[in-house]
This record gives C-alpha cells, structure tokens and sequence, in this order.
C-alpha cells in the first residue's frame, strides 16, 4: 500500500530493516491480484502456509516471507452452555454499508420468526449502523478490547454466519464453530479502487458456502450437523491463522532480530 511504500522507503533512506506483520485474515491480498503491490518491507511475518504458498505462487521471494503465526489466538476462551440457538451474524465491512448486509439480515430475520428459540446476534464494527442489525454487539478495531469482545459473542455462538470468512470467521473455526458463507457478492469498488471489483474473496473448506436462497436451511442443516466440517475447520484455523505455532510472538520478535 503507498503509506506502507512511504514508510519504508523513510527506514531505509536510514538503512534500517522493515518487517511488515500481517493484519487479519487474508491480510496478504494486496501482494496478489488483483492489486499485486511488491513486498517493499524486507521481511513479512504471516499468519499461516497458505498466505505464504499464495505469495509464492503470485513470484513473492519465499525469502522475504516468514510463517509466524498470530498472537489473537491467545484471545480464545471455551464456549459456554446457554438456552436455545445462538446465530451470530458478522457482517461485511466494506467504506459502506453493502445491500448484501441487508439481504442476509432479512433472511435470519425470517428463520427466527419460524424458530422461536433461535436468537440472533449481529457482531459489529465502527462504519455498521447498530440500528439496522439485531442484537447489536460493538467493537472497535483499534482498541484493545476488540478480539476479548469478539470472543465473548462466539463463546455463546453455536453457529455463524458471514459474507466473507475474515478475522471472526477463523476465530469461530478455531472455536469448533459451524461457518456459514453466503456466496453472493455484487462486485464493488471500495474508497475509490475499481480493482475491489475483482477482488478475490477466497473461501476456506473450513466454512459451508452456500446462496441466499439456500441460507436458512444451510444454517439448519449445519445446527443439525455440526461436526461435519470440523476437521476441515482445524485446518483452516492452521493454515490460515498458524493456530499451531506455540509461542507466535517468539517468531515475530527472531523475524525482527534476524532482518538484515
């Protein structure tokens, strides 16, 4: 990204090294297409193999990338018993609301008329209007409370639901958590880059994907079968998140000592 050129281009004009760490799931994207940035940094810490193997296969130096896993996982608390059926809705943050926040919050709207001991929850970030989701719950990206918050909503979930995997989704799937994934996505700039349009929104097997028309009873069927991806979801939470990497900020910190 150009703040991120300018930053290192600024360390280097001083000959200092640049480790870029990766931020949130698929957090790699803008080295790959559709916006093939270079990695400028001199080295990039990733959360899993898969983020790493994409970057390869995209001509990235696999020199310049370390697999160092992600310290959020330590944010994860056991899931806590609870009356009835918890679906958690996470939204799509996007510099706008999006049309496919709106259609999905309609239909789980229609599930629980028919299913009165499903609950719906909407886990929500800064730039989603609270009044137009139920069961709102708030964080902020930039605060520390974030990923505890986000947790808490999960630790009562027994299923949840997205439009694209993200963050949450991987720490539901590290969670044991069934994932829905509503597929239908209208293509969208997003601030002005027409190159969001063809934005790959890669899908893990770790999550159910499904269409809008079929949603509800994918949800229904994945309530009434939830070990069916559970390995996969193990998977999932390995190759893209590093779950399995003990002590990530050991990593990060030898991948700082080590730069040259």
């Amino acid at each position: 990204m150009p703040t991120e050129r300018s930053i290192v281009e600024f360390a280097h004009s001083f000959k200092k090294p640049v480790i870029t760490v990766q931020h949130g799931r698929h957090g790699t994207s803008r080295y790959y297409p559709p916006f093939n940035d270079p990695i400028v940094s001199d080295k990039l810490c990733v959360w899993g193999n898969r983020d790493k193997q994409i970057l390869i296969d995209n001509k990235h130096p696999a020199s310049k990338i370390e697999v160092c896993g992600s310290p959020i996982f330590k944010h994860l608390k056991p899931r806590i018993p609870h009356e009835g059926v918890n679906i958690v809705f996470y939204p799509e943050h996007w510099d706008k609301e999006v049309p496919e926040n709106k259609a999905v919050t309609k239909e789980l709207r229609q599930l629980r008329y028919k299913n009165k001991n499903i609950k719906i929850i909407t886990k929500i970030i800064d730039g989603h209007n609270p009044n137009d989701y139920d069961n709102p719950v708030s964080s902020s990206r930039v605060l520390p409370s974030h990923l505890d918050i986000c947790v808490d909503v999960l630790a009562k979930a027994d299923i949840v639901v997205g439009i694209e995997e993200g963050t949450f989704g991987l720490l539901a799937q590290a969670m044991d958590i069934p994932v829905v994934i509503m597929e239908e996505w209208s293509p969208k700039a997003c601030s002005g880059d027409e190159r969001y349009k063809t934005y790959w929104r890669r899908i893990s097997e770790g999550s159910k994907k499904t269409s809008l028309k079929n949603l509800n009873a994918t949800i229904l069927r994945q309530l009434e079968n939830p070990e069916e991806l559970k390995e996969q979801r193990k998977t999932a939470s390995i190759e893209d998140g590093g779950i399995n990497i003990e002590n990530p900020i050991e990593k990060i910190a030898n991948a700082i000592k080590n730069a040259k």
